[in-house]
């Protein structure tokens, strides 16, 4: 019988899909379309490089230049302080603008490189094509929307998101690029720890009823929001970050340094529990299992006895907060069970086109179909839900086939074993997707477009380092 189970488990065409090449990539790096595709977005660089080969001896002796030469041949770390920005900028001064101009401003320096630097160009072939298809989809249905004015405007937040995706995977060529760029993440994630540290202990935080059921949730107090303006979305922001600091620690060779980003994790889970936001704990639990999982699959059940060994040890508030989910007079799941009722004939009407792009649409038209009792709803609080209303069929569609995408590359790396540091640094990448991926089940987590931004950059984090692990076959 054992044999027979393990033969079953070696002949399945799911396992050999995951374990054997990756043919449909493999496909699409061949196709016409992406070869034309790659001509057409490289040709200003291919310009620009002209330019330069021309001017070569004049650009040289620019002292300008050669500041430019260094900002570009470093724009891995660039690009890290700009997320450091993202995270730390508090929401009461934060301006969705800013990271447009932020990403204008990283735009023309990665030309510029294009320009400088002979060996540079934008690496098509490494954006896997389920994340094309997606960006088609949201952009068709942006076009396509009931009020396209407003979902162009929020298309913009996608190509933001986009923009940081091909250049990260453009720039970031090596284990160790890949790595300064969590680190700067990771920094990041303990900077707002502390600003967190400093809201609760320093300046307060009064409790708020919309937020927190106060009958159910006597003893929760404040729940800090840091720099997100809102304690739910700086959970999500923890999820998506926290597995880095696990990645760094293991990666790390010297001991003093392992204790140092060990050190500098606790504060930040300290937050995550101060946040009081009950699917976010278990999100991160759910990070951390997927990030067990792949890096070592024999330490699950040493994951879950840990577990079990803590739950007595935890605060009372902290297990009250969790026991609330299983209560039927919970205000919140109430509400959005009232949403969710309203939800499913709007999506009768409108599954396959979806209305268009964008929370506000959704919003809008939302009103036609809401039930007694609700006031103007915001979002769904389910992200599949929402993005289909959104951008129909196609977007949820394409959007999992890149989350199966994204597992099938961890599959890869956790079979094959090229390059232990870089995939150590995609697994807390999935770990952190899939935690946010477990909050979208009660939650429209991409209605903050920073989360939106930052669940994008680690889909660009597992590309980079797929890219290095394949550049490490090729050698």
């Amino acid at each position: 019988m054992k044999d027979f189970i393990k033969n079953a488990i070696a002949g399945s065409l799911v396992l050999s899909y995951f374990r054997g090449p990756d043919k449909s990539q493999q496909s699409w790096s061949d196709s016409l379309l992406l070869r034309v595709l790659h001509t057409v977005v490289n040709f200003p660089g291919k310009l620009l490089k002209a330019i330069y080969d021309k001017w070569e001896t004049v650009f040289e002796n620019s002292y300008a230049v050669k500041l430019l030469r260094y900002a570009t041949e470093n724009l891995h770390i660039v690009i890290g302080l700009i997320l450091i920005i993202f995270m730390i900028v508090p929401y009461h001064i934060w301006q969705n603008e800013y990271g447009v101009m932020l990403t204008a401003g990283l735009s023309v320096l990665f030309f510029l490189r294009l320009m400088i630097n002979k060996h540079s160009r934008i690496e098509t072939p490494a954006v896997d094509y389920s994340v094309v298809l997606f960006f088609v989809s949201i952009a068709t249905a942006a076009a396509a929307s009931l009020f396209p004015g407003e979902s162009l405007r929020y298309l913009v937040h996608y190509l933001v998101a986009f923009i940081f995706m091909i250049i990260i995977v453009s720039i970031v060529d090596s284990q160790k690029k890949l790595d300064l760029l969590i680190k700067l993440i990771s920094a990041g994630t303990f900077l707002t720890a502390l600003y967190g540290i400093y809201q609760w202990r320093v300046t307060g935080i009064a409790v708020d009823p919309s937020t927190t059921d106060l009958t159910l949730n006597p003893d929760l107090g404040g729940r800090v929001y840091s720099t997100m303006g809102n304690a739910n979305v700086y959970g999500q922001m923890l999820v998506l970050t926290i597995p880095f600091f696990i990645a760094i620690i293991f990666n790390e060779k010297s001991i003093l340094k392992k204790a140092a980003w060990f050190i500098g994790l606790l504060p930040v889970i300290l937050m995550l529990f101060k946040t009081g936001s009950r699917s976010a704990w278990i999100a991160l639990a759910a990070a951390i299992l997927v990030f067990v999982f792949f890096w070592n699959i024999k330490f699950i059940p040493v994951i879950f006895i840990a577990g079990l060994i803590v739950i007595p040890f935890l605060p009372s508030w902290i297990t009250n907060r969790i026991m609330t989910i299983f209560n039927g007079q919970d205000s919140s799941i109430g509400y959005r069970s009232k949403i969710l009722t309203s939800a499913i004939p709007m999506l009768k009407d409108y599954w396959v086109t979806g209305v268009g792009l964008g929370p506000g649409v959704v919003s809008t038209i939302f009103q036609r179909y809401k039930i007694f009792g609700l006031t103007k709803v915001a979002h769904t609080h389910i992200l599949y839900l929402q993005l289909w209303l959104e951008a129909g069929l196609a977007a949820l569609v394409s959007f999992l086939l890149i989350i199966f995408r994204m597992v099938r590359n961890a599959f890869e790396a956790m079979i094959t074993k090229k390059d232990p540091e870089t995939e150590k640094i995609m697994f807390a990448a999935l770990a952190g997707i899939a935690g946010l991926l477990t909050i979208g089940l009660a939650d429209h987590v991409f209605f903050f477009t920073r989360i939106m931004f930052l669940f994008w950059i680690n889909i660009s984090i597992i590309l980079a380092g797929n890219k290095i692990r394949d550049c490490l076959k090729r050698r």
